[in-house]
């Protein structure tokens, strides 16, 4: 069965914010979906576009998933402390969220890696090349990028042609969310410390972690493997 992409509308970082703003509230799904929609209405004026836009910001906190439910607490928690650094928030939700949104990130990171601007017809070309050739795909990669321009992580240059802003600087408690979030959404086995830094679908932000805090960390578990320092998420 093909997967579902979820994501065919573009979206606003003032638009997450006021989402966050409503889960932090403790309102009910219906309360929040009525509450989006007087709040949408004066930017998008066809009901279809808001219905969809609405439903995209409504399900990293209304959706019965498991990886969500467990990262919304500490969602929460660090919305209250970080009420101006609520990207990386937003980020994994979205991450866990919409797997196609992860994967679409994870190969922006990856192009990035070896190259200083990427375009917008070779990351489709990868996109249809995990999820098939299908217009929902298509549609979807073209509104998750146009969302990553509005959001600012990336930068249109030319038509057609991006490259990526530059990192954002998140302490040590968003890097440990991010990494919770980066692990539910890629069901990591374990990982590296080494590589922890370096993690392609986490481009936009430049991470804070140490081994202390981890060791400490009750959402994960650590050993070694092969002479390396790993991290893995505890089970249960």
């Amino acid at each position: 069965m093909a997967r579902m992409v979820g994501f065919t509308r573009i979206i606003r970082l003032p638009w997450l914010n006021r989402m966050l703003e409503l889960a932090g509230e403790g309102l009910e799904s219906t309360q929040m979906r009525d509450e989006l929609e007087e709040y949408l209405s004066f930017e998008i004026t066809s009901p279809t576009n808001r219905r969809k836009t609405r439903e995209i910001l409504l399900l990293p906190w209304t959706a019965e998933d498991a990886a969500l439910e467990a990262l919304r607490p500490e969602a929460l928690r660090l919305a209250e402390s970080h009420q101006y650094e609520q990207l990386a928030i937003h980020w994994g939700m979205l991450i866990v969220a919409f797997p196609m949104f992860g994967d679409l990130v994870r190969l922006i990171g990856k192009m990035c890696e070896y190259q200083d601007e990427f375009t917008s017809a070779q990351l489709k070309l990868k996109i249809l090349d995990e999820w098939g050739e299908r217009s929902t795909v298509v549609k979807g990669s073209e509104k998750m990028l146009a969302s990553l321009n509005a959001i600012g992580v990336v930068q249109r240059v030319k038509q057609g042609r991006y490259v990526l802003a530059q990192k954002v600087a998140v302490d040590e408690d968003l890097s440990l969310f991010l990494l919770h979030a980066d692990m539910l959404a890629y069901q990591s086995g374990y990982r590296a410390f080494a590589e922890l830094g370096m993690l392609p679908e986490l481009f936009p932000f430049e991470l804070s972690l140490s081994k202390e805090r981890l060791v400490e960390d009750a959402r994960f578990s650590v050993g070694n493997f092969g002479r390396e320092f790993t991290v893995s998420l505890r089970e249960g």
